[in-house]
């Protein structure tokens, strides 16, 4: 109980009449720390429908899947635009990521380029579709054998799309593509009746797939050996295509202990593609259920991720200054289209 002075006032603080006095910014910041923060509210009724359509499902290492499930969703050039509003006059155009599709693959533009032309070719079998890549394509059964050489064709395929892209953007520059491209401005009549074959732009196409893939689905990469891009961002990005991280087509199938094999291949002799992206699913997180040696020995394939970046051009090591190479990059772009 309060004690009261002689006129019936309570003297405790908590319940006498009197004004308080008003709290500083500090005290108010340091009394709401120990308060419960608010509980999240509900997402919205456009965050449902983009759930139930499916596409939550398709986040992260899943977003490929997009594209093989419905290919055609996502071809050609769509306009969005607005009809009522303040906003009524406004459009958005869209270009699709798939360039081509058929029961068996899909071709489609990397959504986060590494070079000025980078795509990527899905298989669509849904039985393979997310085996590991490294794993899938070493095998060396008739079956396995004979889908890599599927692979390789379709690969070939969307090559000569990347190489005719490359010719449509940097022809122009190119002291190779000089006759040729003189012939197709109508200032000289084509030798011998024929369109000079000009530079071979198939070969600034490189091929692979990645060691330790960033995607669930399995997906070829090809792409301009320029580096040359506003999303290779850091040191991983440019070693993951500019090392032996990136194992090119032509190299398959890989020898059971290539440094390049999931772990447990190079252990066991062979093992199932779901064992194998287990085992790369627990290496990614760093665990490590051995000695030292078995760790060091599971993340092997890192070192070339870790390893001092060197100009794809001209060899120059600048080890981890990545700002440094990329200034550089800019320079050896000009002249690589120049060729």
């Amino acid at each position: 109980m309060a004690l009261q002075d002689k006129d019936g006032r309570s003297e405790d603080s908590n319940e006498t009449g009197a004004q308080k006095q008003p709290q500083n910014a500090f005290s108010q910041l340091m009394a709401s720390k120990g308060r419960p923060k608010p509980k999240p509210r509900p997402r919205g009724g456009a965050f449902r429908g983009i759930a139930d359509a499916g596409f939550r499902k398709f986040q992260s290492r899943e977003a490929l899947g997009i594209y093989i499930e419905n290919p055609a969703a996502y071809m050609g050039t769509k306009t969005l635009g607005s009809t009522t509003g303040p906003n009524a006059d406004a459009s958005l155009t869209i270009t699709g990521q798939v360039i081509a599709y058929s029961d068996d693959f899909v071709s489609i533009h990397d959504k986060f380029p590494k070079a000025s032309v980078h795509c990527l070719l899905l298989p669509r079998d849904q039985a393979i579709c997310k085996e590991h890549p490294v794993v899938l394509l070493s095998r060396r059964d008739a079956e396995g054998l004979a889908f890599l050489e599927t692979v390789r064709a379709e690969a070939e395929k969307l090559k000569a799309i990347v190489a005719g892209e490359l010719r449509r953007q940097f022809g122009q520059y190119s002291a190779a593509d000089a006759a040729r491209e003189a012939v197709l401005r109508g200032d000289v009549e084509p030798p011998e009746g024929k369109l000079p074959a000009g530079r071979d732009w198939s070969k600034e196409v490189i091929v692979g797939v990645h060691a330790r893939p960033s995607m669930s689905h399995v997906h070829v990469h090809v792409f301009s050996r320029d580096m040359h891009s506003e999303k290779m961002r850091h040191r991983k990005h440019y070693n993951s295509f500019t090392t032996p991280f990136l194992v090119r087509l032509d190299e398959f199938p890989l020898a059971a202990d290539d440094p390049r094999q999931p772990y447990a291949v190079r252990v066991q002799g062979g093992l199932s593609a779901e064992t194998a992206n287990d085992a790369d699913d627990h290496m990614s997180d760093g665990g490590n259920n051995g000695g030292e040696g078995e760790g060091k020995d599971k993340r092997q394939h890192l070192d070339y991720l870790q390893s001092d970046m060197k100009c794809w051009r001209c060899g120059k090591s600048f080890g981890n200054r990545f700002q440094e190479l990329k200034r550089h990059l800019d320079v050896e772009f000009e002249a690589w289209k120049k060729e």
